[in-house]
Protein backbone atom coordinates (compact mmCIF):
# COMPACT_ATOMS: atom_id res chain seq x y z
CA UNK A 1 0.00 0.00 0.00
CA UNK A 2 0.50 3.64 -1.08
CA UNK A 3 0.91 6.83 1.05
CA UNK A 4 -1.68 7.92 -2.04
CA UNK A 5 -3.58 5.37 -0.62
CA UNK A 6 -4.56 7.48 2.51
CA UNK A 7 -6.50 10.88 2.48
CA UNK A 8 -5.51 13.65 4.49
CA UNK A 9 -8.48 16.23 5.17
CA UNK A 10 -7.53 19.17 7.84
CA UNK A 11 -9.84 21.55 9.00
CA UNK A 12 -9.91 24.72 11.21
CA UNK A 13 -7.63 27.57 11.19
CA UNK A 14 -5.59 26.38 8.88
CA UNK A 15 -2.26 24.93 9.43
CA UNK A 16 -0.38 27.66 11.36
CA UNK A 17 1.77 26.54 14.41
CA UNK A 18 -0.36 28.76 16.84
CA UNK A 19 -3.92 27.51 15.53
CA UNK A 20 -5.60 24.58 16.54
CA UNK A 21 -6.10 21.76 14.30
CA UNK A 22 -8.70 18.92 13.37
CA UNK A 23 -7.02 15.95 11.71
CA UNK A 24 -9.31 13.36 9.84
CA UNK A 25 -7.17 10.33 8.47
CA UNK A 26 -9.32 7.92 6.41
CA UNK A 27 -8.67 4.89 5.88
CA UNK A 28 -9.63 3.30 2.50
CA UNK A 29 -11.37 -0.60 3.15
CA UNK A 30 -8.31 -3.02 2.26
CA UNK A 31 -9.57 -6.58 2.34
CA UNK A 32 -10.25 -7.73 5.61
CA UNK A 33 -9.97 -4.47 7.24
CA UNK A 34 -12.85 -2.15 7.11
CA UNK A 35 -12.56 1.51 6.28
CA UNK A 36 -11.97 3.53 9.87
CA UNK A 37 -11.72 6.77 10.34
CA UNK A 38 -9.81 8.71 13.15
CA UNK A 39 -10.50 12.12 14.29
CA UNK A 40 -7.04 13.71 16.09
CA UNK A 41 -7.66 16.91 18.10
CA UNK A 42 -3.96 19.14 17.66
CA UNK A 43 -3.74 21.79 19.91
CA UNK A 44 -0.82 23.99 19.37
CA UNK A 45 1.71 22.20 17.28
CA UNK A 46 3.97 22.69 14.09
CA UNK A 47 3.48 21.73 10.34
CA UNK A 48 6.76 19.37 10.58
CA UNK A 49 5.03 17.94 14.16
CA UNK A 50 1.59 17.81 11.96
CA UNK A 51 3.61 15.55 8.82
CA UNK A 52 5.72 13.54 11.64
CA UNK A 53 2.44 12.45 12.90
CA UNK A 54 0.34 11.62 9.69
CA UNK A 55 3.74 9.83 8.73
CA UNK A 56 3.52 7.44 12.22
CA UNK A 57 -0.28 6.93 11.87
CA UNK A 58 -0.05 5.67 8.21
CA UNK A 59 3.10 3.23 8.87
CA UNK A 60 0.92 2.17 12.01
CA UNK A 61 -1.84 1.06 9.97
CA UNK A 62 0.19 -0.45 7.30
CA UNK A 63 1.70 -2.66 10.20
CA UNK A 64 -1.66 -3.46 11.80
CA UNK A 65 -3.14 -3.80 8.44
CA UNK A 66 -0.27 -6.19 6.48
CA UNK A 67 -1.74 -9.51 6.99
CA UNK A 68 -4.88 -8.95 5.56
CA UNK A 69 -3.47 -6.98 2.32
CA UNK A 70 -2.02 -10.38 1.27
CA UNK A 71 -3.75 -12.01 -1.22
CA UNK A 72 -5.12 -15.15 -0.10
CA UNK A 73 -2.85 -18.23 -1.59
CA UNK A 74 -4.33 -21.58 -2.05
CA UNK A 75 -4.07 -24.37 0.98
CA UNK A 76 -1.37 -27.11 -0.76
CA UNK A 77 -3.14 -30.91 0.11
CA UNK A 78 -6.59 -32.20 -0.82
CA UNK A 79 -9.77 -31.23 0.04
CA UNK A 80 -11.82 -32.63 2.98
CA UNK A 81 -14.45 -33.84 -0.24
CA UNK A 82 -11.83 -35.87 -2.03
CA UNK A 83 -10.90 -37.94 1.28
CA UNK A 84 -12.82 -40.75 2.23
CA UNK A 85 -12.45 -42.05 6.22
CA UNK A 86 -12.64 -45.66 6.22
CA UNK A 87 -14.17 -47.60 9.33
CA UNK A 88 -13.75 -51.53 8.93
CA UNK A 89 -14.95 -53.70 11.69
CA UNK A 90 -12.74 -55.06 14.48
CA UNK A 91 -12.05 -58.74 14.34
CA UNK A 92 -9.65 -59.42 17.71
CA UNK A 93 -10.95 -61.55 19.56
CA UNK A 94 -13.80 -60.51 21.75
CA UNK A 95 -13.25 -56.66 20.66
CA UNK A 96 -16.84 -55.19 20.95
CA UNK A 97 -15.87 -51.68 20.08
CA UNK A 98 -15.71 -49.67 17.00
CA UNK A 99 -13.05 -46.98 15.94
CA UNK A 100 -16.26 -44.19 14.86
CA UNK A 101 -19.30 -43.81 16.44
CA UNK A 102 -22.66 -42.16 14.53
CA UNK A 103 -22.02 -38.83 16.23
CA UNK A 104 -18.30 -38.32 15.82
CA UNK A 105 -19.14 -39.52 12.02
CA UNK A 106 -22.01 -36.82 11.92
CA UNK A 107 -19.04 -34.12 12.41
CA UNK A 108 -16.67 -35.67 10.31
CA UNK A 109 -19.46 -35.55 7.09
CA UNK A 110 -20.50 -31.92 7.94
CA UNK A 111 -16.99 -31.07 7.10
CA UNK A 112 -17.10 -32.45 3.68
CA UNK A 113 -14.99 -35.73 4.44
CA UNK A 114 -16.59 -39.26 3.16
CA UNK A 115 -16.93 -41.58 5.81
CA UNK A 116 -17.40 -45.24 4.54
CA UNK A 117 -18.38 -47.80 7.51
CA UNK A 118 -18.06 -51.45 7.07
CA UNK A 119 -21.18 -53.04 6.93
CA UNK A 120 -22.53 -54.31 10.94
CA UNK A 121 -19.05 -53.46 11.84
CA UNK A 122 -20.91 -51.06 14.91
CA UNK A 123 -23.01 -53.79 16.05
CA UNK A 124 -21.26 -55.29 18.82
CA UNK A 125 -20.84 -51.76 20.21
CA UNK A 126 -25.04 -51.03 19.75
CA UNK A 127 -24.59 -49.18 17.10
CA UNK A 128 -26.84 -50.21 14.14
CA UNK A 129 -25.97 -49.54 10.26
CA UNK A 130 -29.30 -47.37 10.24
CA UNK A 131 -27.58 -44.73 12.83
CA UNK A 132 -24.25 -44.54 10.76
CA UNK A 133 -26.68 -44.02 7.46
CA UNK A 134 -28.30 -41.39 8.98
CA UNK A 135 -24.79 -39.69 9.73
CA UNK A 136 -24.31 -39.64 6.27
CA UNK A 137 -21.72 -42.35 6.14
CA UNK A 138 -21.93 -45.11 3.58
CA UNK A 139 -22.03 -48.55 4.33
CA UNK A 140 -19.32 -50.71 2.41
CA UNK A 141 -17.53 -53.87 2.26
CA UNK A 142 -14.49 -54.67 3.94
CA UNK A 143 -12.31 -54.44 1.22
CA UNK A 144 -13.53 -50.97 0.56
CA UNK A 145 -12.88 -49.45 3.75
CA UNK A 146 -9.74 -50.57 4.49
CA UNK A 147 -9.12 -49.39 0.71
CA UNK A 148 -9.86 -45.43 2.04
CA UNK A 149 -7.33 -42.59 1.85
CA UNK A 150 -7.36 -42.82 5.76
CA UNK A 151 -8.06 -45.80 7.94
CA UNK A 152 -9.55 -45.63 11.76
CA UNK A 153 -8.96 -48.67 13.92
CA UNK A 154 -9.13 -49.78 16.99
CA UNK A 155 -6.36 -53.02 17.43
CA UNK A 156 -3.15 -52.92 14.85
CA UNK A 157 -4.50 -54.57 11.40
CA UNK A 158 -3.64 -57.87 11.53
CA UNK A 159 -1.07 -59.41 8.83
CA UNK A 160 -4.11 -59.74 6.04
CA UNK A 161 -5.24 -56.70 7.12
CA UNK A 162 -2.51 -54.74 5.95
CA UNK A 163 -2.36 -56.23 2.39
CA UNK A 164 -5.85 -54.70 2.19
CA UNK A 165 -4.42 -50.96 3.11
CA UNK A 166 -3.88 -48.80 -0.18
CA UNK A 167 -0.40 -47.72 -0.68
CA UNK A 168 0.55 -44.19 0.87
CA UNK A 169 -2.93 -44.02 2.67
CA UNK A 170 -2.83 -42.68 6.46
CA UNK A 171 -3.86 -45.65 9.70
CA UNK A 172 -4.93 -44.20 12.91
CA UNK A 173 -4.80 -46.98 15.78
CA UNK A 174 -3.87 -48.60 18.42
CA UNK A 175 -0.34 -49.92 17.66
CA UNK A 176 2.05 -50.06 20.64
CA UNK A 177 5.37 -49.75 17.36
CA UNK A 178 8.13 -50.69 20.58
CA UNK A 179 6.23 -53.78 21.26
CA UNK A 180 5.29 -54.54 17.44
CA UNK A 181 8.23 -53.64 15.36
CA UNK A 182 7.46 -56.44 12.90
CA UNK A 183 4.09 -55.01 12.54
CA UNK A 184 5.58 -51.07 11.96
CA UNK A 185 8.06 -52.44 9.06
CA UNK A 186 5.27 -54.25 6.89
CA UNK A 187 3.38 -50.90 6.88
CA UNK A 188 6.34 -49.02 5.84
CA UNK A 189 6.64 -51.56 3.23
CA UNK A 190 3.68 -49.47 1.87
CA UNK A 191 4.63 -46.14 2.58
CA UNK A 192 1.68 -45.95 4.78
CA UNK A 193 1.52 -42.73 6.94
CA UNK A 194 0.59 -44.04 10.74
CA UNK A 195 -0.40 -42.65 13.87
CA UNK A 196 -0.16 -44.49 17.01
CA UNK A 197 -3.05 -43.42 19.60
CA UNK A 198 -0.69 -45.15 22.35
CA UNK A 199 2.16 -43.06 21.42
CA UNK A 200 0.28 -39.47 21.52
CA UNK A 201 2.42 -37.40 24.69
CA UNK A 202 0.03 -36.85 27.42
CA UNK A 203 0.16 -33.12 27.95
CA UNK A 204 -2.40 -30.39 28.24
CA UNK A 205 -2.11 -29.38 24.50
CA UNK A 206 -3.27 -33.30 23.71
CA UNK A 207 -5.57 -33.85 26.30
CA UNK A 208 -8.17 -33.82 23.43
CA UNK A 209 -6.23 -37.03 21.50
CA UNK A 210 -5.96 -38.65 25.06
CA UNK A 211 -7.12 -42.46 24.01
CA UNK A 212 -4.95 -44.04 25.80
CA UNK A 213 -6.12 -42.62 29.52
CA UNK A 214 -10.06 -42.76 28.71
CA UNK A 215 -9.78 -46.51 28.04
CA UNK A 216 -7.70 -47.53 30.72
CA UNK A 217 -10.14 -45.49 32.94
CA UNK A 218 -12.72 -47.48 31.24
CA UNK A 219 -10.79 -50.71 31.83
CA UNK A 220 -10.60 -49.76 35.76
CA UNK A 221 -14.22 -49.01 36.00
CA UNK A 222 -15.10 -52.26 34.24
CA UNK A 223 -12.73 -54.33 36.22
CA UNK A 224 -14.18 -53.35 39.51
CA UNK A 225 -17.88 -53.68 38.25
CA UNK A 226 -16.40 -57.57 37.11
CA UNK A 227 -14.77 -58.05 40.42
CA UNK A 228 -17.93 -57.54 42.34
CA UNK A 229 -19.60 -59.43 40.27
CA UNK A 230 -17.52 -62.39 41.29
CA UNK A 231 -17.09 -61.35 44.93
CA UNK A 232 -19.18 -63.07 47.64
CA UNK A 233 -19.94 -60.68 49.68
CA UNK A 234 -21.69 -57.09 49.66
CA UNK A 235 -18.62 -54.56 49.09
CA UNK A 236 -18.22 -52.60 52.69
CA UNK A 237 -17.48 -49.17 52.66
CA UNK A 238 -20.87 -47.58 51.69
CA UNK A 239 -21.58 -43.84 52.44
CA UNK A 240 -25.30 -42.30 52.55
CA UNK A 241 -25.86 -38.62 53.08
CA UNK A 242 -28.78 -37.26 55.13
CA UNK A 243 -30.48 -34.28 53.68
CA UNK A 244 -33.29 -32.08 56.05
Amino acid sequence: MQNSDYKWKCVGDGFHSNSHKMIFLLFPQVHACPAKMLRLQLTKLSDTSVKNLQQNLGKTYRRYCSKAEKVAEPIPGIAYEKLTVGVPRELFKNEKRIALSPAATALLTKKGFNVAVEENAGLEAKFMNEEYAASGASLVSRDKAFASDIVLKVRAPATDEISLLKDRANLISFLYPAQNKALIDELAKKNLTVFAMDAIPRVSRAQVFDALSSMANIAGYKAVVEAANHFGRFFTGWCFFRFR
